[in-house]
């Protein structure tokens, strides 16, 4: 290792041959001209210029042969790969010859799961240093619609991610052949590949054959080609567009601590895409990796990704999906389906970083109760800390807060408080905050435990900077970390008497205000990696720890440079399970911003620090749509914008917006004007307490959403395209959505904008507020959307429950009920309704709950009572029942057999062919026959 004293020394010796270089500068220069001249007027005149490379067509996948900076023909030859001047803007010129990569040694060896190979390297030129030589390949028959590829060292141990943050559900043996819906093949010239077919349709859904395969200590890449251009996923990122650009788009994923405003990596590491087919089919794959990495996007005529990656081992989980709904279903299988949220949390909720001082907010929560705004749930966030410090409170501005949230209790809403991923460790600050608040205990207690991050040298923790100032950072990894964390947020509810409902995990990617530590970081190879994904902050100069700490810091795991992604899923982790102790027979609700694949077991997501810009506005959607193909129920921006002052028009067509977000909170930062809703206009105030009211009046139908994701892996928010998969117009929609397969939420996003172009797919389709049924579907209809409206549409087919809003969801939850009955074109439709306490956990595991089916076929609806068990149900009942789509009006109606009155039916509606049934006690535990005769 250089001493500092060396490094100086060398630095002062550069900087005197630079000073002597500039100063024989003029003499140099002086000499060069005179001599040039002179060369000039004598020599014969230049040959005509040579006529330069052909462009060449693309032939076949490009496998890119190392990103140098300034390529160059012999630069690229002299790495053993091929110069080609390719005809295609952004295609790379330096390729990967025929036969670079590996081939099969020996036979392949059967195992419980499936076969392993083992591939040996060509004898081609190395790019990076430390090169594996030989690679063990385990293929593994998972189930008959899933396998996994996994690459590894044949002779050394390399960092996988452990079982316990991820575990995966696999079987005792392999699925048997004749049952699995693919095949698998293996290319032998001029390198290995595997290719995995679907043996119905015989579409090639993932094939390696290409040249290009790299396995280096610190370099691992691999292309696959894929069937079709339609692709998504892949995050977090802020995607301009939900189906991806493949024009050699590249897309590096990294966890980071940066608003979503650009296309570099932000919180998330999602390394999962879909990929629909033309038959609507769709397949995708998972990438189990949580090392740095770029995703390298290629275009039609033969679309491919490669991936490079810098640590770790390729291990891809395939899955074959007879839908895109279906994809989502078995990917969540394995890495695991979302979490049961409580019914509180799909309320309103209202946050802000900062009011100031608790007087704020109690004007702030009391004037939306006024202006009749329905809100569940009023945000703590860092401003009721001690200095900023976790598991303290400012007894000077936050006196009172034990006694405000009991207030919230006794009105049926929720409080939750925000915790930091860094433990402030200023000893000076910690002193005042021993006077303030015995929180501060929390830093010696966890170094007496051990549980923070380590130094590079596995001693003292890494010290670095966030919002408490000098900061240590809890290693969620450390199994002893969870009893520190649980003690630790116990104290927080139980000795200071903050009776919290849920957590707010944030900052966790982990954030840091200085670069790695408040000591800098070593020069070495992982601090500095030899490749250097395309993440924020590490271009300019090549270094991984920019905004974060140094990657050689140590975890119970390993190096950060391998765990760095994971920390917001192990934090999330450590918080669910903190949750569960605290509330034993609760749901847990926590709400993380950094995550992993699978953290949607532990908790929600919002999309982080967004800007008061109306361009926001329709990349949430683009968002909150990749957040549900990833396995995450609950998404959503925040409403109105976090960063900047937004204006009445954009909170108001926000607000509209968020009303449908799976998640839906107004966040606001410091410094700028307030932005919940009762701070605007009677006009605002009126709209948004509409629109609102509509969400709540939904939530059955939303809370069924829930338990459906949460069980089968069904998706909440959805692209159309999930719904009409061999619809190819639908593939780049994505300023409109659907929540389940019944509601179509097209909204207006744009300054000034009064009128939405929107896309009809084939089906019968209702306007929600007017019952109109949309005459002509399978094209687009321009729809008038004055400020104070938001366009939503029922689709034929489909019975939603719901149920008459409240203020709470406490409250709502006491409310009658309806149906909303859409037929489809065969007079058809269906629906269903589960229904618990809303907060007990495990009520479907135990049986605890009531669930409905309803139907509508031969003129006769129908309510099936298929589990009963949830004995408070039996006060609720079905008030109002709405059905749109005759084929003409009906002469009479009959509820379970006994004709019903005119005094209990609205007159026929000719735009929506329908009718309304009011004023019934039908109890909703019990079934029900409804049934008309036309004239």
């Amino acid at each position: 290792m250089v001493s500092e004293q060396e490094k100086l020394m060398e630095e002062k010796a550069e900087a005197r041959r630079n000073k002597i270089c500039a100063a024989g500068f003029c003499v140099v220069f002086a000499v060069a001209i005179t001599v040039g001249l002179a060369v000039y007027y004598t020599r014969p005149p230049p040959p005509p210029p040579s006529l330069p490379e052909p462009l060449q067509p693309r032939q076949e996948v490009i496998a890119s042969c190392h990103i140098m900076v300034n390529q160059t023909k012999s630069k690229c030859e002299s790495l053993g790969c091929v110069w080609r001047n390719m005809d295609e803007k952004g295609a790379p010129k330096c390729q990967f010859p025929a036969g670079y990569g590996y081939k099969l040694v020996g036979d392949p060896i059967e195992t419980d799961l499936g076969v392993d190979y083992v591939l040996s390297r060509t004898d081609s030129k190395p790019l990076y240093e430390n090169v594996i030589q030989t690679v063990l390949l385990q293929v593994e028959f998972l189930s008959e619609s899933i396998l996994r590829l996994k690459f590894k060292d044949n002779n050394t141990e390399r960092f996988e991610i452990p079982e316990t943050a991820l575990p995966i559900d696999q079987p005792d043996a392999a699925v048997p052949d004749a049952d699995r819906k693919y095949n698998i093949s293996i290319t032998m010239e001029p390198q290995f590949g595997v290719v995995i077919i679907r043996r119905d349709t015989g579409v090639v859904v993932f094939n390696t054959s290409l040249p290009g395969m790299v396995m280096a200590d610190q370099f691992l890449q691999m292309t696959t080609r894929l069937p079709t251009e339609y692709v998504y996923g892949f995050g977090e990122h802020n995607h301009r567009r939900l189906l991806h650009d493949m024009n050699w788009k590249t897309w590096s994923i990294f966890t980071r601590d940066v608003a979503p405003v650009d296309a570099w990596n932000l919180y998330g590491a999602q390394p999962f895409y879909m990929n629909l087919e033309k038959d609507g089919k769709a397949s995708g794959v998972f990438l189990r990796n949580s090392n740095a990495m770029d995703l390298l996007l290629q275009p039609e005529p033969h679309p491919a990704i490669t991936y490079r990656v810098i640590g770790g081992v390729l291990d891809f989980f395939v899955f074959l999906g007879d839908s895109p709904e279906n994809v989502v279903q078995l990917y969540t299988h394995t890495v695991g389906r979302p979490l049961m949220p409580p019914y509180w949390s799909l309320g309103f909720q209202l946050s802000r970083w900062h009011y100031g001082n608790l007087s704020v907010v109690k004007e702030v929560v009391d004037r939306n109760r006024k202006a009749g705004i329905p809100q569940d749930v009023q945000f703590g966030d860092i401003d009721y800390m001690f200095k900023k410090i976790d598991f303290t409170v400012d007894k000077d501005t936050y006196a009172d807060l034990p006694e405000f949230v009991d207030d919230l209790h006794s009105m049926g809403q929720k409080y939750i408080v925000i915790l930091d991923h860094a433990l402030g460790a200023n000893e000076t600050i910690l002193m005042e905050a021993k006077n303030n608040s015995p929180g501060f205990d929390a830093y010696q207690d966890g170094l007496n435990k051990g549980i923070y991050v380590k130094h590079w040298n596995n001693s003292n923790p890494i010290y670095a900077e966030v919002w408490p100032g000098l900061s240590v950072y809890p290693d969620f990894t450390n199994d002893a970390s969870q009893g520190w964390w649980s003690k630790w947020c116990g104290f927080l509810y139980e000795n200071e008497s903050i009776a919290y409902d849920g957590l707010w995990i944030d900052m966790n990617e982990p954030s840091s205000f200085v670069p790695g530590s408040i000591d800098g970081c070593r020069e070495n190879k992982w601090n500095y990696p030899p490749y250097v994904p395309k993440v924020l902050g590490a271009q300019e100069d090549g270094k991984l720890f920019d905004k974060t700490i140094c990657m050689d810091s140590i975890q119970a795991i390993g190096k950060h440079y391998d765990a760095h992604s994971l920390y917001g899923h192990y934090m999330a982790m450590r918080t669910y399970r903190t949750l569960e102790e605290r509330f034993p027979d609760k749901r847990p609700f926590a709400m993380t911003r950094s995550n992993f694949a699978g953290t949607q077991k532990y908790a929600i997501h919002w999309l982080g620090d967004n800007q008061s810009r109306w361009e926001q506005i329709p990349w949430s959607i683009i968002a909150m749509l990749e957040y549900s193909i990833f396995g995450f129920s609950m998404t959503g921006a925040d409403v109105c914008g976090f960063w900047y002052a937004t204006d009445e028009e954009m909170c108001t067509r926000w607000s509209q917006l968020g009303a449908f977000y799976p998640y839906s909170r107004n966040h606001n930062a410091k410094g700028f004007p307030d932005q919940d809703p009762a701070a605007f206009s009677d006009v605002m105030v009126s709209s948004t307490r509409s629109i609102l009211m509509t969400r709540y009046k939904f939530l059955p139908f939303l809370y069924t959403l829930m338990h459906h994701a949460h069980v089968k892996g069904s998706t909440v928010a959805r692209p159309l395209f999930f719904e009409f998969p061999t619809d190819m117009t639908t593939y780049a929609v994505d300023r409109q959505f659907m929540w389940g397969s019944a509601l179509m939420i097209s909204p207006a996003m744009n300054r000034g904008q009064t009128k939405v172009d929107a896309y009809f797919p084939k089906a019968r389709w209702y306007n929600y507020f007017t019952g109109e049924e949309v005459q002509g579907t399978g094209k687009h209809h321009i729809l008038d959307t004055p400020l104070d409206k938001i366009n939503v549409h029922m689709k034929g087919g489909t019975i939603i429950p719901w149920q008459e809003p409240e203020n709470t969801t406490v409250y709502s939850r006491e409310r009658p009920m309806g149906l909303l009955v859409a037929l489809d074109e065969s007079q058809k439709a269906s629906g269903d309704l589960f229904w618990d306490d809303g907060e007990s956990k495990d009520t479907y595991e135990m049986g605890k709950y009531l669930y409905l089916k309803f139907s509508v076929s031969g003129m006769e609806l129908r309510t099936q009572v298929v589990n009963n068990n949830y004995t408070i149900a039996n006060e609720l009942y079905f008030k109002t029942i709405d059905l749109f789509g005759l084929s003409q009006r009906p002469n009479r109606v009959l509820v379970d057999r006994v004709r019903l009155s005119s005094q209990h039916i609205t007159n026929y509606n000719g735009h929506s062919k329908g009718f309304q049934i009011t004023n019934q006690m039908l109890n909703i535990t019990q079934p029900h026959t409804i049934s008309w005769q036309l004239f």
